[in-house]
């Protein structure tokens, strides 16, 4: 399953044993973030929390 990333739209291929596949199966709806905007994301809010 292709999907595109909400934050920087690029395009990724969902292998269909993972946990994303499935949740993204029963919820279409479901935001699709990549793993790279993910860990942008958690080291900005990491930075954030020790300011």
């Amino acid at each position: 399953m292709q999907v595109r990333c909400q934050i920087c739209g690029k395009v990724t291929e969902v292998a269909v044993w993972t946990k994303e596949y499935q949740r993204l199966k029963d919820s279409p709806d479901h935001p699709y973030i990549c793993r790279a905007c993910q860990q942008k994301i958690q080291a900005e809010a990491k930075k954030d929390q020790k300011l």
